[in-house]
């Protein structure tokens, strides 16, 4: 698969809709039948064979003939339907490298501007001498042309994967997918994506989280943070350091949700020694009758991070008790 930003500025607005209409239909069959295409589409059965054939050859579009003929994406494809709707609302206007990649999501970074507060984002595409000017190094301008509408700010897109090799095993672990309705795997992404979303927005900013930006089908716009993983560091103040994680941890408590998958690998720390925590979409509320047992998993992840690495003694249990007993206080 070609560069993400070279394949959306190859694609044109027929193609895109073809896309979203396969996606539409995903929700209600793993294989959409091409008559749907034709019933909710506005090109003529010559224009989808050919638009559908395009996208085939590109390898974002697979076909089958058995039972029937029916058309189905894969997360190529799924990643330009939400870029496309980023850019036409004026939230990227640049996509740059990759941040990193994940057994359940992949990062890029970008520019763009922060939607109006309240609102679900501008209408219009953001100016192309900006996405041009402005480009990341490395990045490619993905906006049209129109009037500016703002400084940029630099972004990170998180494009969920949830599903991507099993989605029978993420069902099972991922308790608000269990009580809803069989949905293609693809949009285990998007549900995961909406969830991340919705914790950062009631985290933000009491605690240290990313300020979230946007939310496109399965991808997540969020304030490009910097810094570097934890467990790639060698800290000269460590017990400082996981003094301010376990704080981190017990806003978090405080404001209602649990990581329950935190690790040295999603805590990031700033060149000034700001401590982030990203990765969100396993979070659980407090409510939830897992959430002690999640609370001391991740207490006892960070812990033995730095009691192995750094020679820390400190008791996951008094540290637990502590988070607890403080919000009860």
């Amino acid at each position: 698969m070609e560069n993400l930003a070279e394949a959306f500025l190859r694609l044109d607005r027929k193609e895109i809709a073809l896309l979203k209409a396969i996606e539409r239909g995903m929700r209600r069959s793993e294989w959409v039948p091409i008559e749907d295409l034709l019933a909710k589409g506005r090109l003529s059965l010559k224009g989808t064979r050919t638009g559908l054939s395009k996208l085939v050859s590109k390898k974002l579009v697979f076909k089958t003939t058995e039972p029937y003929e029916g058309y189905q994406i894969g997360f190529a494809a799924y990643d330009l339907i939400a870029l496309s709707e980023l850019v036409a609302r004026g939230v990227v206007v640049s996509l740059g490298d990759l941040l990193g990649v994940g057994k359940e999501s992949v990062v890029f970074e970008a520019l763009g501007r922060a939607p109006a507060r309240g609102g679900a984002g501008s209408k219009e595409d953001p100016s192309e001498e900006d996405g041009r000017e402005k480009n990341l190094p490395g990045g490619r301008g993905v906006a049209g042309s129109t009037e500016d509408l703002g400084e940029l700010i630099p972004l990170a897109v998180k494009f969920h994967r949830q599903g991507t090799t099993s989605f029978k095993h993420v069902r099972r672990a991922r308790s608000h997918l269990l009580d809803g309705p069989r949905c293609a795997w693809i949009h285990a992404a998007r549900i995961g994506a909406a969830r991340e979303y919705k914790v950062l927005k009631a985290l933000y900013p009491a605690v240290s989280v990313p300020e979230p930006v946007a939310l496109s089908f399965h991808a997540l716009v969020m304030e490009h943070m910097g810094g570097a993983e934890l467990y790639k560091l060698d800290l000269e103040n460590p017990k400082e350091c996981l003094e301010i994680v376990l704080e981190e941890i017990a806003a978090a408590w405080r404001g209602g949700f649990v990581h329950a998958d935190l690790s040295p690998y999603n805590v990031l720390v700033g060149e000034d020694g700001e401590i982030v925590i990203i990765d969100w979409p396993q979070a659980v509320s407090r409510t939830d009758p897992r959430s002690v047992d999640l609370l001391g998993r991740d207490v006892k992840n960070v812990i033995d991070h730095f009691e192995r690495k750094y020679r820390l003694d400190v008791e996951p249990q008094e540290a637990i008790a502590s988070i607890i007993a403080e919000d009860e206080n």
